[in-house]
């Protein structure tokens, strides 16, 4: 077997595992967004989940907001 022929094998295994993974990856994904969509479909309250959910991050980002008018404030003077 000659170096040409051996690393023509080699570029063709190695290539066929590049496709094999990239195949995995691709179905794996697939089977997720679909396990998260199902998730997303039977939780009856996902919509009041993130309702509260965006209460409380927005009370949170409103106290941060007062945090630095009062920061600014102090060192402004205004």
């Amino acid at each position: 077997m000659s170096l040409l022929s051996f690393c023509g094998k080699v570029a063709v295994g190695v290539s066929c595992l590049i496709v094999i993974a990239f195949v995995i990856l691709i179905l794996l994904a697939v089977f997720c967004v679909g396990l998260g969509a199902y998730a997303s479909y039977t939780n009856q309250h996902a919509a009041q989940d993130a309702q509260q959910t965006y209460q409380n991050v927005s009370a949170k980002i409103n106290i941060g907001v007062a945090g630095i008018h009062g920061a600014v404030s102090n060192i402004t003077g205004k």
